[in-house]
């Protein structure tokens, strides 16, 4: 690109999404760039994603241009419409390869940056088509099929943790971006903001940014009971598309706070004591930020079984406890549940350990990398 004092301007072609994992570091990536506008450097972006990912209502709230492409991820289930969708891929494919090429074409990017996610799959493959560096981040220990890929074609590949390295040697473990945008408050803010009672141990439960539907599935069942006999309450979100049906199940117990989708994740972690979730990177990323003790049910059907993969380093740290899914509906959830609201010291033990392994300058040292090749 040149020397630093003869760089004004770099236009920076960004994708990745479908989920929160893969969007959310892209767009700390952004904010960090943006906050270097300083440093006599200015940025345009373009975000590639598609209609369907959570990229193209979350990104309508900020700053960003945006444009979608057809593509749509592989199923792995056996019925009609999957299969109908999985006839359908390699045609979404060239489609959106050539969306990617015109799109690409008409914003002349000086580099692409991917986080991974089917979305980023056409897009970088025409990047580096096209000769354009591209910078990877790989958020999962067991590396996606982009990422391995596009790999031998990126100027550097990031990740979120060493274990990486097995399956791609050159990498650069920086931990996951984390957005600005994430807020802290008190514990006793957190709990009036969720309309909750400060005496009470409170459990937070989400799936992912859509929701899980055996975790909802599992507490519709079972939550009632469990608060009956234990000094706790919930925040729950549940994804859109078991809300209302969860809604009025316990609308008149105010020891559960429901919402289909939380935009102040930062408010939620927060106020809550122990957290129950799934084990993409990026949630582990932020219960490490803010030093959360958790349960972690991993998602069985996650491309190469990569959440027990990272889960099993939070257990192996003594930051969290793996209840397998398949396990889920035998007592051991509501056990090791009940055993940690009873203890104290065990939850003060693993929030300190959550915390030892948080990486606070992820976003800072990889924008620090990128700009250090290209500037």
């Amino acid at each position: 690109m040149g020397k630093a004092n003869e760089l004004q301007h770099l236009k920076i072609l960004v994708t990745g999404g479908g989920t929160g994992g893969h969007l959310f570091p892209a767009i700390a990536l952004m904010e960090e760039l943006k906050c270097r506008s300083k440093d006599k450097i200015t940025f345009d972006f373009l975000f590639i994603g598609t209609e369907r990912g959570l990229e193209s209502s979350v990104l309508s709230n900020l700053d960003y241009p945006f444009r979608s492409i057809w593509i749509r991820g592989f199923q792995r289930g056996f019925t009609g419409r999957d299969i109908l969708i999985n006839l359908l891929f390699p045609v979404r494919l060239i489609v959106s390869l050539i969306q990617s090429f015109i799109l690409i074409k008409r914003f002349k990017p000086n580099l692409a940056i991917g986080t991974g996610g089917y979305t980023s799959g056409p897009p970088l493959r025409i990047a580096a088509m096209l000769k354009i560096p591209i910078f990877l981040h790989e958020q999962n220990v067991f590396p996606g099929k982009t990422t391995r890929m596009l790999s031998k074609h990126a100027k550097r590949v990031y990740s979120s943790f060493e274990d990486t390295r097995e399956y791609i040697k050159d990498i650069i473990c920086y931990g996951t971006p984390l957005r600005r945008s994430l807020s802290t408050v008190s514990r006793e803010q957190g709990i009036r903001f969720f309309e909750l009672r400060e005496n009470l141990t409170t459990v937070f439960i989400f799936g992912g940014s859509q929701g899980s539907r055996a975790i909802n599935n599992y507490w519709r069942t079972h939550l009632n009971d469990f608060i009956a006999k234990s000094k706790c309450q919930f925040i729950w979100q549940t994804g859109q598309h078991d809300y209302e049906n969860i809604k009025c199940l316990f609308a008149e117990n105010p020891n559960v706070y429901i919402t289909p989708f939380i935009h102040e994740m930062g408010i939620a972690y927060s106020a809550a004591d122990i957290i129950i979730s799934r084990a993409g990177a990026l949630t582990l990323a932020e219960l490490c930020l803010y030093g959360k003790p958790s349960i972690l049910i991993p998602l069985p059907s996650a491309a190469g079984n990569h959440q027990e993969i990272n889960a099993r380093i939070m257990e192996k740290e003594e930051a969290s406890i793996v209840v397998l899914q398949k396990n889920s509906e035998s007592e051991l959830l509501e056990i090791s549940l009940q055993t940690l609201i009873e203890n104290k010291s065990k939850l003060a033990e693993m929030s300190k350990n959550a915390k030892r392994l948080a990486r606070l300058d992820s976003a800072k040292l990889i924008v620090d990398d990128i700009l250090n090749i290209m500037v």
